[in-house]
């Protein structure tokens, strides 16, 4: 839901301020900002989540359907709510340029108090208007945010929205305990077993601006032979693998390149969800 929240208020400050367009808005951490831009900027950044004390979790629905085989029943559980703290930050030339587009900003934030409920993204509606508090001291002593963030201190609101959120059902339930079933002929006549190997690591490809999985992604284990395709969930998976650390080469047609480190540990399996940056 993080993203949904970004983009929603992204839209808002593009639409409400002099900035011209949501490209204008960064959410990177705020040392890591490019000094080299030369248009103004909002920076907005989470730094905190936790869980309400305002809304609190609400229970639980079970469904069961009983036929003629025994099936598992479906539990539905309300959405736990919880605060999202988030920095705001405005970036220009000149620090009265800055200046102008954070009282901008916090002007418009001011008129909304909540974000109603026709600027949210679709994955957000059907909750209500999601509360927003501005500018209220925030969850983490203002020192030593600042210091933890490793940047000067500077000119910002302190946001705070209280968000849904969902158990998401995967594709795949409990990916570290999968089972991957082998075929191998055991004879000329064609009999075959099942042998299981765990899996050791598994992973779900995602476009980082849209959110939805990415099939067709060619990874490969550097240093091995080992290489797979996600399939049309975005899903891919390797086994057989010794503990240490591993380096995952992710390439796809219209997406930057990327490799990410993996570690495989004992008897533990690892769920690695990797976003993809479009060209």
């Amino acid at each position: 839901m993080l993203i949904y929240v970004l983009q929603s208020l992204a839209q808002i400050l593009a639409g409400g301020t002099s900035l011209t367009s949501t490209e204008q808005i960064d959410f990177g951490h705020l040392g890591n900002r490019r000094e080299e831009s030369t248009v103004p900027t909002l920076n907005l950044y989470v730094y905190d989540i936790r869980e309400s004390k305002q809304l609190q979790h609400s229970g639980r629905q079970v469904e069961r359907r009983v036929g003629r085989s025994l099936q598992n029943a479906s539990v539905n559980w309300s959405p736990n709510w919880f605060d999202v703290s988030l920095l705001l930050t405005a970036w220009d030339r000149t620090a009265l340029g800055e200046h102008y587009l954070i009282s901008e900003a916090l002007s418009l934030l001011l008129r909304h108090r909540s974000i109603q409920e026709q600027f949210l993204l679709p994955e957000l509606r059907h909750y209500g208007n999601l509360s927003m508090s501005i500018a209220l001291e925030p969850p983490i002593e203002v020192g030593s945010l600042w210091s933890a963030l490793n940047v000067p201190l500077r000119p910002a609101l302190y946001l705070t929205v209280t968000v849904p959120f969902e158990a998401q059902q995967t594709p795949v339930p409990l990916v570290w305990e999968r089972i991957v079933s082998l075929s191998n002929l055991l004879d000329k006549q064609g009999d075959t077993a099942v042998i299981t190997k765990k899996v050791a690591i598994a992973g779900l490809v995602k476009n980082e601006t849209t959110n939805l999985v990415i099939p067709e992604v060619q990874v490969t284990v550097a240093g091995t032979e080992k290489s797979t395709v996600s399939n049309e969930e975005g899903l891919f998976f390797f086994d057989n693998l010794s503990t240490g650390n591993y380096i995952l080469t992710l390439d796809c047609p219209g997406y930057l390149s990327q490799n990410v480190n993996i570690l495989v540990e004992g008897e533990g399996y690892t769920f690695k969800e990797i976003l993809l940056r479009p060209e």
